[in-house]
């Protein structure tokens, strides 16, 4: 998978409804009505979308162990763009045209700006070099979700089935069905069935 090979579609659409990109027990990503979107092609496919508009990310980050919860669910507002490979197909179906009306309400004064923002996203993405966890690819039944943070860097999220894999600036959260790791600035817990906790 040679990520300098995806590029941008052409065309601004916009969600018809809210929308969840993503659902599972671990926790979800959705879009509201009117976000701004453009497809990711690969090799003239559609392999996922550059959203901007207003979202949200859930994500049970809490462990539980014999000592008790550790940690803190994640909840963020998500209002700067952020790019979701994978899914493409379900996804295109709650999508229409965008305005121009559409794109001033976003701050953009014509598509070419959404599209530059979109193309400055994925070069930076792009950068962080070529992602593989287990099937999370958007050739796969994956989804890669890259969000931009307060630090000017991209949080990752990759989703595949029971397996969940976020890393943000100060978390780091790995779970599937037989074991759970969370790492923050002051500790890392691994539970698999038992649990182990050290201090940092």
């Amino acid at each position: 998978m040679m990520w300098q090979n995806y590029g941008l579609g052409g065309t601004v659409s916009k969600s018809t409804e809210n929308t969840r990109l993503w659902q599972t027990e671990k926790g979800n990503v959705e879009i509201g009505k009117n976000t701004l979107a453009i497809q990711v092609i690969l090799h003239d496919h559609v392999r996922g979308y550059i959203f901007h508009g207003h979202g949200r990310l859930l994500l049970d980050t809490i462990v539980e162990t014999k000592e008790g919860a550790v940690g803190t669910p994640v909840e963020k507002e998500i209002d700067d763009p952020f790019i979701m490979l994978g899914n493409a197909e379900r996804t295109g179906q709650n999508l229409n045209s965008a305005s121009a009306e559409d794109l001033a309400e976003a701050g953009y004064p014509d598509s070419r700006e959404f599209v530059a923002k979109g193309e400055e996203l994925l070069n930076r993405f792009s950068k962080k070099g070529r992602i593989r966890y287990h099937g999370c690819s958007c050739d796969g039944d994956g989804l890669i979700f890259a969000f931009e943070n307060e630090g000017g860097n991209l949080d990752l999220l990759l989703a595949n089935d029971a397996e969940v894999v976020y890393k943000a600036m100060d978390t780091v959260f790995i779970s599937n069905r037989a074991k759970t790791i969370l790492k923050s600035c002051d500790f890392v817990c691994i539970s698999n069935g038992k649990s182990v906790i050290v201090k940092r």
